[in-house]
């Protein structure tokens, strides 16, 4: 008789703890992808500064890790932080709106 306490008890913790597991991921964000054609880039320090312009939206600019984008290109990226009045020692020129972005894919144009 015990060992079916025994069995019913650990059946009972694998299946609290896969409820578990399961509200977790549930509650894990998901970052939307955004995308656009590139305006233009700036090389400055570490990062590359692409604008970008959405189909339907007017250019603005997200700066990414050393990235080899062309004007022309197709970019895809994540949005980390935005922030206002960035000024970049690099390039010694400030953003009005600055949108840091992560897991930069690009398309070349052809």
């Amino acid at each position: 008789m015990k060992n079916i306490y025994k069995y019913a008890l650990i059946s009972l913790l694998l299946v609290l703890n896969l409820e578990a597991q399961t509200s977790e991921n549930k509650t894990a964000v998901i970052k939307p992808f955004y995308q656009g054609e590139v305006v233009s880039v700036k090389q400055g320090g570490s990062y590359t500064y692409i604008e970008v312009k959405e189909k339907t939206h007017k250019p603005f600019w997200i700066a990414t890790s050393g990235a080899d984008v062309k004007k022309g290109d197709f970019v895809r990226f994540q949005k980390e932080i935005v922030v206002k009045n960035f000024k970049s020692k690099a390039l010694n020129e400030v953003f009005k709106e600055l949108l840091f972005a992560s897991n930069l894919q690009y398309r070349v144009k052809e």
